[in-house]
């Protein structure tokens, strides 16, 4: 089914690679809907938090929308003016036939920014947002405060096709998990190690009348698109301060839950791969640290790539922290 196909690049990408309070306890999310005009004139979907203070704005990792912050980017509200942003073909932004290699995609931000009336924007993304963060940031100097990467700092560019031949066969859904919407979520939980938000769920999939599951929001070829329209991250001409949290894997079912179902072959290709991986993110903490001029890193031991999920509490801390 292709709807599974979006966890599959979710979780290859993390191998590449509400009331407005601050109170942990989760909330029912209170928002406004309100959709702008991108840089070609398209249609994107904007959830506006509310709160007062500085602007923030959340970008998503890939196969999301900005529904997957709905129990997060609240937290914030009580210091800042919280938005999230659906990238163009996904959830309700529009599915366009070209735009979506990063420079056109970081133009959408501006386009956001500029329709939002906002002066200096703080960026906070997840995943494949970083490589948007990055040429934003490096773009225009001058309309970014601060960023924050979640498990997003990643230069994609040159060892993505390695990892992804090392990546294990995923699991494939059974009838029954296509078969009501909490049947599928519970198999999206089970197979990538998070519990996502009901609301994102539902904005990234169709649903037939019964609530059989039908098909994903955006097709594949989207995913593709974005991933071969990636760079290397300017990161030497970011000037503003700029904060990078890696979730560290500490064992191979933080990434690949399903590890137990999976052949001796299978189990063989996981147990590369996060080696691999680990490896990789020690390198890019690195050049993350070498050519960030005002950077600081910061680690979660154990958490998952949906950082903001899997140790809210802690990721909410340190970027708190760093936005005094």
């Amino acid at each position: 089914m292709k709807y599974f196909k979006i966890y599959l690049v979710n979780i290859v990408t993390i191998l590449f690679l509400f009331s407005c309070n601050s109170s942990n306890k989760k909330q029912q999310a209170t928002y406004q809907t309100k959709f702008v005009s991108g840089s070609t004139n398209n249609k994107i979907e904007i959830l506006d938090f509310g709160g007062t203070g500085e602007p923030i704005l959340f970008l998503t990792g890939l196969g999301n929308s900005a529904h997957v912050f709905v129990d997060f980017a609240p937290k914030f509200c009580n210091k800042f003016h919280v938005y999230a942003m659906t990238r163009r073909g996904y959830g309700a932004s529009e599915q366009t036939t070209n735009g979506y290699r990063i420079d056109t995609l970081s133009m959408d931000i501006l386009a956001v920014t500029k329709a939002l009336n906002l002066d200096k924007v703080i960026l906070i993304g997840h995943s494949i947002a970083g490589e948007e963060i990055s040429k934003f940031a490096s773009s225009y100097p001058g309309k970014v405060a601060k960023v924050v990467y979640l498990d997003a700092a990643y230069d994609r560019s040159n060892f993505m096709t390695t990892l992804m031949s090392y990546f294990p066969a995923f699991p494939n859904p059974t009838t029954k998990d296509s078969s009501s919407f909490d049947n599928l979520k519970a198999f999206v939980a089970k197979t990538t190690g998070v519990t996502l938000p009901d609301e994102e769920i539902k904005s990234t999939t169709v649903f037939s009348e019964d609530g059989k599951y039908q098909k994903d929001v955006t097709p594949g070829e989207i995913h593709g698109k974005i991933m071969s329209g990636i760079e290397r991250p300017n990161y030497k001409s970011i000037n503003c301060p700029a904060l990078s949290i890696y979730a560290i894997k500490s064992s191979v079912y933080t990434t690949m839950p399903f590890y137990d179902s999976l052949d001796v072959v299978n189990k063989k290709k996981a147990d590369t791969c996060f080696t691999m991986f680990n490896n990789i993110t020690k390198e890019q903490i690195a050049l993350f640290k070498k050519e960030v001029k005002n950077g600081i890193v910061k680690e979660i031991k154990g958490a998952h790539h949906y950082v903001f999920i899997s140790n809210p509490v802690e990721t909410e801390n340190l970027i708190r922290e760093f936005l005094k």
